[in-house]
């Protein structure tokens, strides 16, 4: 008759030990994949925002090297303006110290 004791046969307690072991180790993985899931949705976010601000940095700069050039351009023009007004100058006194 029943004494209230579960008898497993001996042969059954490694499978019964894997069925644990598995059991387990399902349920860690689980535990993980979740928290990996998070993770990777804050890392996603984290990237997008980086993504964004490279974007805008990226156009930043690009404004700045237009900028630049615009200046390197102006100075270029001042440049030789300069140069003729030296010349003219030059031709002036030349002309005076002639007289």
């Amino acid at each position: 008759m029943s004494d209230g004791t579960i008898k497993i046969p001996q042969w059954g307690l490694p499978i019964a030990a894997a069925a644990v072991s598995l059991a387990v180790a399902w349920g860690v993985l689980q535990a993980n994949t979740a928290h990996a899931s998070e993770d990777r949705e804050r890392i996603a976010a984290i990237a997008e925002e980086a993504a964004k601000k490279a974007q805008e940095n990226g156009q930043a700069q690009a404004v700045t090297s237009a900028k630049v050039e615009a200046i390197v351009s102006s100075l270029e023009r001042q440049e030789k303006i300069q140069e003729k007004t030296n010349e003219q100058i030059a031709a002036l006194v030349q002309a005076l110290l002639a007289k």
